[in-house]
Formats: structure tokens, sequence, C-alpha cells
């Protein structure tokens, strides 16, 4: 029988697990975007009557809007990482130049390796080269103009030059077959990095949003209307701290969408078996998955002579006249459609 501390404690355990994607993904960057917008959340506090500066209204209300921007920003989770791969708003020239610096920083990791002195040190090197994805002849090359792009985009081919699987089709199928505990547990491992990224991109915005209001502020076209200062050299300096911190969120990022590549990995090599079955095609299946659908669907029977799909109720196929009784005996007594 289960104690009740042991009861108390997977239930904690299980609590939290739920819990920390939501702290990750949702909560601090609501958090991170309130800050960013100080502004405007202190004068919607003011609009709430009651004098005490901390009251109960004032808490809800900002708690609130916490947990509203914090879910807007995580429904863009997905643009966020096409970003930040490269894959959209990137110039062609800017993407090429930042590509060529990571095939450039490939280059000096190799040439580093070879002349390491100790196998540690080749190692540590080579733990660096693993990051990148592989081309042909099986040496890492950059394919993308960010870190955390060709990070992604190595994992993300390893189906492919192990088992021949593409990994944007089969994932979503393997990750249906996972246990629900387990599903549980990796997905709260890669909140993690979902939120230093999503951090990281609130911070960036904040540096533009802060930025651009000591432009305005110097050029007299704005008297502080958004941030809490008016100093445009303050305000400035302010919005290069965000910049420094959005790429520091950034950077603390790269390790943990790492270990989630390794995971990502793993469930392929343990997990594919899973959906072996759908590699076993039956014979006609194409054909026998229409004729269910008309049937259930619509009532249909396709005729054995002319192909012509027909009414259960018909006795004799509508184009070419054939007798459709035999074929609603023999459907009827075995189940099985005549394709």
């Amino acid at each position: 029988m289960e104690l009740p501390f042991e009861a108390a404690k997977g239930t904690a355990e299980k609590v939290l697990m739920v819990q920390f994607p939501t702290l990750m993904r949702v909560v601090l960057p609501g958090l991170l975007a309130t800050a960013v917008l100080y502004r405007v959340v202190a004068w919607a506090l003011s609009q709430l009557p009651g004098e005490l500066p901390y009251s109960w209204e004032r808490i809800a209300l900002y708690a609130a809007l916490v947990f509203v921007l914090g879910a807007l920003i995580s429904t863009l989770s997905s643009e966020i990482y096409k970003v930040y791969e490269g894959r959209t708003f990137w110039p062609e020239k800017a993407f090429e130049w930042a590509r060529r610096r990571q095939a450039t920083r490939i280059a000096k990791l190799r040439r580093a390796a070879e002349s390491a002195t100790s196998p540690s040190k080749y190692d540590e090197l080579w733990y660096k080269l693993r990051i990148y994805p592989i081309n042909d002849e099986g040496d890492p090359e950059a394919t993308h103009p960010t870190a955390l792009g060709n990070i992604l985009a190595g994992y993300e081919q390893y189906p492919g030059n192990r088992y021949g699987m593409d990994s944007v089709f089969f994932w979503p199928r393997i990750w249906l077959q996972i246990e629900k505990d387990k599903k549980e547990e990796i997905d709260s491992q890669w909140s993690v990095a979902d939120g230093f990224l999503i951090l990281s991109a609130v911070s960036f915005v904040g540096a533009v949003v802060w930025i651009s209001e000591s432009v305005l502020v110097s050029l007299h076209l704005v008297h502080g209307t958004v941030l809490p200062i008016e100093s445009a050299s303050l305000t400035a300096l302010l919005g290069i701290g965000w910049l420094l911190l959005g790429y520091a969120w950034y950077r603390l990022s790269l390790p943990f969408h790492r270990e989630n590549g390794e995971v990502f990995k793993s469930i392929f090599d343990l997990y594919r078996n899973k959906i072996w079955d759908i590699t076993c095609l039956r014979p006609q299946e194409r054909e026998t998955w229409y004729a269910t659908w008309a049937y259930l669907q619509y009532l249909m029977l396709k005729c054995p002579n002319c192909g012509t799909e027909n009414a259960v109720s018909k006795q004799k196929c509508d184009s070419c006249g054939f007798g459709l009784v035999e074929l609603k005996r023999n459907f009827r007594t075995s189940g099985k459609f005549l394709i």
C-alpha cells in the first residue's frame, strides 16, 4: 500500500510536470512583456478605483495581463523559431553572410581539432562541431545562418540519414505512440529551451521599443508616452540592456536545444517500431478505403462491370444495366467490397 507522503510526492511531481511548461512558455514571457510595456501596464492599473497602491483589483489585473500577454506570445512560438533559425525575415544577402560565418567557424574548429595535442581537447572541439548537420561525406557543414538553425537542422536530419525517415512527416505519428507520462516528462524538459528562446524574442522586441522611444524623445516627437522615463540617453541605454539580455537568453537556450535534439533522435531510435504497421499497406488499400467511404458516407456500391457508384437500393447499374442483386448479397454475407 502506498504511504500518504509517497502519494503526495507523486501528485506534486505530476502537478509540477504540468505547470512547469506553463511557467516557462507563458508566465515568464508574460512577466517580461509587462516590463517592456511598463507604462501601458501602469496606465491600465491606474484606471482601477481604489486608494491602495497594491489593492487586490490591481494585483488581479496585473496577473491577468501577465497571463494574456504570455499566452499571446506563446502562440507565436513557431514563428519565433522560424526567425531564429533563419527561415523567415532574413534577406538573402544577410542569410548568406551569416551562413558563411558559421562555415568559417566550422573550418576554424576543424583546424583546431586537427592540431589538438590532447584527446580531451580533441573531444571538446568535436563536441562543438557535432551541433552542425553533416553532408554526404559525413563532414559538418553550415546550412543555416544561426547556431540554433544548425542545431535544429542537425538533429532533424538524423532520422533521414539513419533510417530514411522524413522527420517532418513521421514525427507526429511517433509522438502519438509515446506513453502519456513520458510525453509530459519530455515536454517539461523541452519547455526550458522554448521558454528561454521566447524570453530572448521578448527582450529583443523590448530593445526595439525602448531604442525607438529614445529616438522619438530625442527628436521631440513624443514625451515619454510609452516608457516610464523621459531621458533619451537613459532610454537608449536601457534599450541596449534589453538587447544584451535578449542575446544572453538566446545563448542560454542553445545547450538545452542541443539536449532536446538528443532526445528527439533517441525517440526515433526507440519508438519507430511503434509505427511500423503503416509501412505495410494491404493489397488495393486505396481502393478499399475509397469503397468503404462511399458505402458508409453515401450507401453507394461500385458496379463490378463498369465501376459506376450505385445506391444500395438499386437492382441494376444506372450506367450499364449490370445486375447488382448478387453483388449486394455477397457483400452482406462476406462484408467485403468487390473492387
